[in-house]
């Protein structure tokens, strides 16, 4: 009689337990991390641009995502490239994170683990190292749909901040029939409009993607706005804590002829000052130029047409 009960229970004992839930159906913060984005802002004190291009894999149980530089060494790779898989501890409750990158071979070897607890749209990883930490904390803010991260080597009580970045959405990701010239266009009017946007570099990040011959008219005014005045502007708002909070844009036409590009589009955007109230949305046409350098595209004229 035992041996008949011990028969019948133990396939039962070896069958493996059920598999939780795909991450990508749990409704976090990282279900508007899936896509391409542009990222910009500074790494040990660089200005950098990378892209990032992230998706769900392995049947929707990992986030996965690519970053690399555009910046290149002379041998012709990327100054720097990362493979990230996020996945989910359901026991602990918390993001578990593997980054493995160029600075060396040990990602898999080392036992380094990013894990982190999630406070709202807030996913504070850390990587316990041994003698010190990386605190690498993901912001999502959701009225602009971009992504804030900030890495801070720790040790002790002693912190310092080692990168502070914004990813926006590279529009490559907007459906439609763009060359990849084109394509470069949007790209470009993401890091501009990224350096506005909360977590965004500012007026120093703004100015580096115009010429030195900028100039912006809105049209019924009769000033003309060169680069110092309008960047000067942007830093006084900026300061004050005023976001562009939200932007929708519509490209209708992009023009391209040799080094010179031509742009149409219709902006929507909306305001949050320091109170944190966000202002009813304001929308403009804008019509631009665009000149290519060694370093990529920069705005040199903006003629804009607010719309009631």
């Amino acid at each position: 009689m035992m041996k008949s009960w011990v028969l019948v229970v133990l396939p039962l004992a070896i069958l493996p337990p059920a598999a939780p839930a795909q991450l990508s159906t749990q409704g976090t913060a990282l279900d508007h991390f899936a896509g391409d984005w542009v990222m910009t802002g500074t790494i040990d004190g660089e200005e950098v641009v990378h892209d990032v291009d992230a998706d769900w894999v392995l049947a929707g149980h990992y986030l996965r995502f690519h970053d690399f530089s555009r910046e290149r060494e002379e041998s012709g790779e990327r100054a720097y490239e990362a493979t990230v898989f996020i996945g989910w501890d359901a026991q602990t409750e918390r993001f578990v994170c593997l980054w493995l990158d160029v600075t060396g071979g040990e990602g898999l070897a080392n036992g380094v683990l990013g894990y982190a607890t999630p406070v709202g749209d807030t996913i504070p990883f850390v990587f316990d190292v041994g003698e010190y930490s990386i605190d690498n904390t993901f912001v999502y803010h959701r009225g602009a749909d971009t992504w804030e991260w900030t890495i801070v080597n720790a040790r002790g009580d002693a912190r310092s901040e080692f990168a502070h970045v914004t990813l926006e959405r590279r529009f490559s990701s907007v459906p439609g029939d763009w060359s990849p010239g084109q394509r470069e266009i949007f790209d470009a009017i993401a890091r501009l409009s990224a350096a506005t946007a909360p977590g965004g570099g500012g007026a120093d990040e703004y100015a580096a993607m115009l010429t030195e011959d900028f100039s912006r008219w809105t049209i019924g005014s009769d000033v003309l706005n060169g680069k110092a005045d309008w960047v000067e502007g942007i830093r006084t708002w900026f300061d004050d804590g005023w976001r562009v909070s939200d932007r929708q844009a519509e490209v209708l036409e992009i023009t391209i002829e040799g080094g010179t590009a031509y742009s149409r589009r219709i902006v929507s955007e909306s305001y949050t000052g320091p109170d944190g109230e966000p202002s009813p949305p304001a929308r403009a046409a804008l019509a631009e130029v665009w000149r290519r350098d060694g370093e990529g595209w920069r705005l040199q004229r903006v003629t804009v047409h607010p719309i009631e």
